[in-house]
């Protein structure tokens, strides 16, 4: 093959992949990178540089190398998502050169080499290595894992102990290069085992330190050593090879038939740099293959040299349908979701834009996905201080707001809006409520349950605060009971008292939502603590709580 055709054939399966994944580009950040978006760019350079060169096992900033790259785009490009996206892109490129470069040193010929970089480059398992810049960790740990490799087969040590500590710096699943590099000894060296002590002599260290001083105890980053944990994610990954449950398990005998060295190599590499995942339970995500699908890529260089051009053809034919059906099913979520994220993050960059920095921030109502070190990171992140006070509304929210210079942000799952209400607002305290997640969180005494959509479910004892006016001469709340809850408990009686004077008990036996209103004596203006008894109380199924009512809205009429 001539370098222009290389050149023309690398074109092409660049353009492939970026015309597979442009709607990428229509996404957005997720938790995690907003967390480290909040605090990577004001970390210190040294401390990159210290944790870089350090052989001490470190909880904290673990992956400097990744965390280098949040530090440095987030010093260019601050909430501008398509950079991130391009830089990624290109590390995924850069390796799929890498990846070219090694197979071919291995002997594949250009078809069998083309063939498993291109397998590799589009394979969807690992979408979100290519969407979401959170995972530049595997793909940057891939880099320098290939780098190390192929520096060693040159003969080049040192260079290859410095790519292995820096694909182990990006992220820990590079622990088991060596083995790989024994593989490479075993099946195409010269059995040179002198050069791969210090490679295994690091290894052991920044292993042994892993599992002895590993911070996560009885968690989701425990390692579990069980065979139950083994055969969890044994299966999930194993549906990731192929795109197809189970059939990953049939590598081996692909391996067999081929009868290659590089198969047999591919195999073990695969195989040594699954090894950290598989005893990780409570970690099993797909873009976790990313690192050891290189060796899935190397192994199927093997099996296209002996295959026949027309059985490569019909592999690609029959693989690309369940390419573009995983990309359907995982395009349509996570564009839904960051569309939400951008909206949530957007609508609070421009409020800080016009309005000053807060001394406080509270959070009400979840976007389901985007977790709450997300929304805290990008409220850090925004306002540029690690230091401001952010707390969610359910986790002792309600006395932050009590500060002077505290905001508090609505966001209103039903119309996908974020609503930011200022200290001056939430300073007054309203006749009428209406549960919009606008509500002054201090007038809901007791008794109130989340926020959700429009409504909140009150304990079957409620308590609340209102604004009396001078003029009111009424009292209505809208507000009603399930299906479910009717025929479980019956009609619900419901009694409402202001200040202690109970008003009339009125009874609901229908379903859906409905206004009731009570006539009230002329009394003066004030503050009055109003109590809503709802009875029988409802116990949902799988739910701990006591339901009374769901409601809607409350408050004085004229």
């Amino acid at each position: 093959m001539t370098k222009r055709s290389g050149l023309l054939l690398a074109v092409l399966l660049a353009t492939a992949f970026l015309l597979l994944n442009h709607a990428a580009y229509r996404g957005y950040f997720q938790s995690d990178e907003l967390d480290n978006l909040a605090w990577a760019p004001t970390t210190p350079l040294t401390t990159y540089l210290f944790q870089v060169l350090s052989p001490a096992f470190q909880a904290d900033n673990f992956r400097p190398v990744g965390h280098f790259f949040f530090y440095a785009a987030g010093n260019l490009f601050g909430l501008n998502f398509p950079p991130y996206l391009i830089a990624l892109q290109a590390f995924h490129l850069l390796n799929v050169w890498l990846l070219w470069l090694v197979v071919r040193r291995l002997g594949a010929p250009p078809l069998a080499a083309g063939a498993a970089t291109a397998f590799f480059a589009l394979h969807l398992a690992l979408f979100d290595a290519f969407w979401k810049p959170m995972y530049v960790f595997d793909v940057l740990s891939a880099t320098f894992c290939l780098l190390s490799l192929l520096c060693y087969m040159r003969g080049r040590w040192i260079l290859s102990i410095l790519s292995f500590w820096l694909a182990y710096k990006s992220k820990e699943v590079a622990v088991m290069l060596p083995v790989v590099l024994a593989g490479y000894e075993l099946w195409f060296g010269k059995r040179r085992w002198k050069p791969l002590v210090p490679f295994f002599l690091i290894s052991l260290s920044f292993g042994l330190q892993g599992v002895l001083r590993n911070p996560n105890v009885n968690n989701d980053y425990t390692f579990r050593f069980t065979p139950a944990a083994l055969a969890k994610t044994s299966v999930f990954y194993a549906g990731r090879v192929f795109l197809v449950p189970y059939l990953g398990f049939a590598l081996p005998l692909a391996a067999w038939l081929s009868r290659t060295r590089r198969t047999w190599f591919g195999l073990a590499m695969l195989a040594a740099l699954l090894v950290p995942m598989l005893f990780l339970p409570g970690r099993v995500f797909a873009a976790y293959c990313y690192v050891p699908f290189l060796g899935l890529a190397v192994c199927a260089s093997g099996v296209a040299e002996k295959a026949h051009p027309a059985a490569i053809a019909a592999f690609f034919l029959l693989w690309t349908p369940l390419e573009l059906h995983e990309l359907h099913i995982q395009r349509r979520p996570t564009l839904a979701l960051d569309d939400q994220v951008r909206e949530w993050v957007t609508t609070l960059d421009r409020y800080s834009a016009k309005a000053p920095a807060p001394r406080a921030v509270v959070y009400s109502g979840i976007i389901p996905g985007f977790a709450s070190w997300g929304m805290e990171g990008a409220i850090h992140c925004i306002f540029g201080d690690l230091n401001l006070p952010v707390r969610s509304i359910d986790n002792g929210g309600a006395d932050l707001l009590t500060k002077d210079g505290a905001i508090l942000l609505v966001w209103k799952p039903g119309f996908r809006k974020l609503t930011i209400v200022d200290s001056e607002t939430l300073s007054i305290h309203p006749s009428y409520l209406r549960m919009d997640g606008t509500e002054p969180p201090g007038d809901l005494v007791e008794g109130w349950y989340k926020l959700e959509d429009d409504f909140r479910w009150i304990a079957p004892h409620s308590v609340v605060r209102l604004r009396r006016p001078a003029d009111a001469r009424g009292f209505s709340l809208r507000g009603g009971a399930s299906g479910d809850m009717l025929r479980a408990v019956g009609p619900v009686t419901v009694r409402v008292a202001i200040d202690g004077r109970e008003l009339p008990a009125r009874q609901l036996d229908k379903p859906g939502r409905q206004t009731i209103r009570w006539e009230v004596p002329p009394a003066p203006a004030g503050y009055v603590l109003v109590t809503i008894d709802a009875r029988p109380p409802f116990h949902p199924p799988n739910d701990s709580r006591a339901l009374g009512l769901a409601v809607a809205a409350l408050g004085f009429e004229p």
